[in-house]
Order: structure tokens, then C-alpha cells, then sequence
């Protein structure tokens, strides 16, 4: 029988709930600016989680700044030369007090970072507070490039030395966190994200050329993801030459064209990019379990979305993507493909029950994680609501 181990995550609850180490009472605070520079460079789903967090807050009860553009967001041609300047300058000038920006009228107020990247061209003082996804530039550099690595550094280091609130989207990047600078800050609490429902809420439409049965992995094609393990793993494992298919879906990203490459040495692996949301939710739907053995998430969306479908993930032991489904998931050593193709194997082995009771339970999981119960947690935070 598959072992699906369901714990507690680090220092919280099974059910996900928050840790702090200090109350959440004492961060709140009148009409916060957020410096939502972070839009501007990129559309991933921090950038979600960012549109959010401001829909939710402004203009009512906060105000918000992108970069040297004020309270307007550039889109289009814009955004890209307005992104290509704001890391020029990131780069030159990193923690310098020269032209840092908005120091004088942000006043009063407290400043909400949606990343830490971006204190460094701005005022940071202890009645802050930074938004933190993980410190994998610091924890995992080797997954970066050097100019990165460098300014998120001097980032932490700036954040070390003024000691805001810190907010983290999970208790592992939470605890990899304190684990690097410690507990001397005003205050360390984790509120988890939340599945965005309407990308698998709606009809599906099968994916033309599968048939039959496969493991399905979503993801960008970078290096973090490990997706080459999971490929060896499927290969070694013999699995098709038993009819089982492999489909890789994402987006390109760092590391993509080694990944692609192995893949298609790879026999039964489909690779068929960027697909519909329609033909997405087929594939969740469908499919024999989700394999993503990551090195690095600072929080585990990719599996958290694979429970919202009731599809059963393997992945990455004591990780993020473990403590998003409150461990119900099928753990493994990302950098062993003869431990990832043992629980493939045994994926495929489970009964039609054990299917439906797995299913119902990450189901479960998911709909805990709610974007309401995240707004909350803001709400508690800035407004004492």
C-alpha cells in the first residue's frame, strides 16, 4: 500500500493554521503604503498574490506605490522598460541612501514589502513589514545567478539590521529563515496561500494524443523543479513499456533547455506546452498522481492545486509542498529517481478505493486553503480585525 503520511506542519497545525512568535496585535497599524515594485518585474504567482493583497486593501484602508511610478501600475511596453530600469538600478545603487524613494512621504506610516528584494531602494524602519515567499537565494543559491544572489543578500542584510514584521507565506520558509538570522525581529508569523479556484472550477477538454494512463507534472521548466529526476525516474522505472505516458506542462524557465532535452530522450514523454485551462483541469483530472520532486518552493502551490483536484502528489520530503497538503502526499528524496520511481509505482497500485479516500482527503486540504481565510489573516494583521 502507498504510505501517505499526514502530519503537522513545522511549529503550526495540521489544519495550517499560523505561528508567530509574537502577537499579531501589536502589528497593526494605520493606512500602510504597499511597495508593490514586485508587479512591475514579473507575472508569476507572487504577482497574484500581490493584485490581491492590493484589491483587498486599496484605497480604503492602504495606499500603494510601484517603484519611482507612484500609486499607477504600468502595463504593456511600459511595465517592461519600467521593470528593465528599476533592476538597473537595483544593481547600481542596491543599499545606497542616495535617491532612495518615497522616504520623506511615507511619513508615519508603516510600509508593506510584497517581496524583500525591494527595501533595498527604500526607507526600512522596525514598524515595517516584509512579504517573504522563501530565502532560496540564500538557502539554495546554487539555483541562481550570481547578480541575484548578491542583492538578496544585501536585501536580508537590511532586513536584518532594522528588524520589521516579516510575514511568510509557509512555516519552512519561516523556519529557514530563523534558522539563518534568528528570532530578533518585531515580530516572525506565517500566513499560508491560498488555491486561486477558478483555474480548475469550469469544463475540461481532453488533452488530443494521451489515451490511457500517465503521471502528470505542472510546472516551469527551470532547475528547481527537478523535473530531470522525475524523468529518470519514470524511464528507469520501465514505465513505458507498461502503456503509462509522462505529460510535462509549463511555462520556460532557467534551466529549460536541459530539461527539454532529456526529455526527449525520454520514450512516452509528452511535452505539449502551453495548454488551455480547460485541457488543465482534464489533465488534473485524469491522471495517475502528480510527481514534483523540487529542490526548492517556498510554498507548495503545485501540489496544493493537485489537491484541489484530488490528485494524489509525490514529492519532495519535509518540504513546502508537504506542509501545503498538511502532509497528505506521497514523500520522497527529490535527488533519489529509484525512491521517486518506487512511489510512481505504488501510485499506480492503489485501489479504486484507495484512490476515492485520498482524493476526498486532499479535497479537503484544499478547500481549507481558501483566499478568504488568507485576506484574513491580512485583515488580523493590519486592521486587528
Amino acid at each position: 500500500m502507498l504510505h501517505i503520511e499526514k502530519r503537522q506542519a513545522p511549529g503550526g497545525s495540521a489544519s495550517g493554521g499560523s505561528t508567530r512568535t509574537e502577537p499579531l496585535a501589536a502589528a497593526v497599524v494605520d493606512r500602510p503604503l504597499f511597495e508593490n515594485s514586485l508587479s512591475i518585474l514579473n507575472r508569476t504567482g507572487a504577482w497574484h498574490i500581490a493584485k490581491d493583497l492590493c484589491q483587498e486593501f486599496v484605497p480604503e484602508h492602504a495606499q500603494v506605490r510601484y517603484w519611482r511610478l507612484g500609486s499607477i501600475a504600468p502595463e504593456g511596453l511600459a511595465r517592461k522598460i519600467a521593470a528593465r530600469l528599476m533592476m538597473l538600478e537595483i544593481s547600481w545603487l542596491k543599499d545606497s541612501r542616495h535617491l532612495l524613494i518615497g522616504g520623506k512621504a511615507a511619513g508615519s506610516n508603516s510600509r508593506v514589502f510584497l517581496d524583500p528584494l525591494f527595501v533595498l531602494r527604500s526607507e526600512l524602519a522596525e514598524k515595517d513589514i516584509v512579504l517573504c515567499h522563501d530565502v532560496g537565494p540564500l538557502s539554495h543559491s546554487f539555483l541562481y545567478d550570481a547578480v541575484t544572489v548578491a542583492n538578496y543578500r544585501i536585501a536580508y542584510e537590511k532586513i536584518r539590521r532594522h528588524r520589521p514584521g516579516i510575514v511568510f507565506v509557509s512555516d519552512w520558509s519561516k523556519d529557514n529563515f530563523i534558522s539563518i538570522y534568528g528570532l530578533d525581529f518585531r515580530f516572525l508569523t506565517t500566513i499560508p496561500l491560498y488555491v486561486r479556484t477558478g483555474l480548475f472550477d469550469g469544463p475540461q477538454e481532453i488533452l488530443p494524443g494521451i489515451g490511457g494512463r500517465f503521471f502528470l507534472t505542472v510546472g516551469a521548466f527551470e532547475t528547481r523543479k527537478n523535473q530531470i529526476a522525475a524523468l529518470k525516474a519514470y524511464r528507469d522505472g520501465g514505465f513505458c513499456e507498461q502503456g503509462i505516458k509522462y505529460v510535462l506542462c509549463g511555462p520556460k524557465g532557467q534551466g529549460r533547455d536541459k530539461i527539454i532535452d532529456f526529455a526527449k530522450s525520454v520514450a512516452g514523454v509528452l511535452m505539449p506546452g502551453y495548454v488551455p485551462d480547460s485541457q488543465l483541469r482534464w489533465l488534473y483530472a485524469h491522471a495517475e498522481a502528480f510527481v514534483l520532486p523540487s529542490l526548492l518552493e517556498g510554498f507548495g502551490m503545485p501540489a496544493l492545486e493537485a489537491a484541489y483536484m484530488g490528485l494524489l502528489p509525490i514529492v519532495s520530503e519535509e518540504s513546502a509542498l508537504v506542509e501545503a497538503v498538511e502532509g497528505v502526499c506521497a514523500q520522497v528524496a527529490p535527488k533519489d529517481p529509484s525512491a521517486i520511481g518506487q512511489a510512481m509505482r505504488l501510485a499506480l497500485s492503489r485501489s479504486s478505493a484507495e484512490k476515492a479516500r485520498t482524493s476526498r482527503e486532499l479535497r479537503e486540504v484544499a478547500l481549507r486553503a481558501s483566499k478568504q481565510r488568507f485576506l484574513q489573516g491580512w485583515r488580523g494583521l493590519l486592521l486587528g480585525e
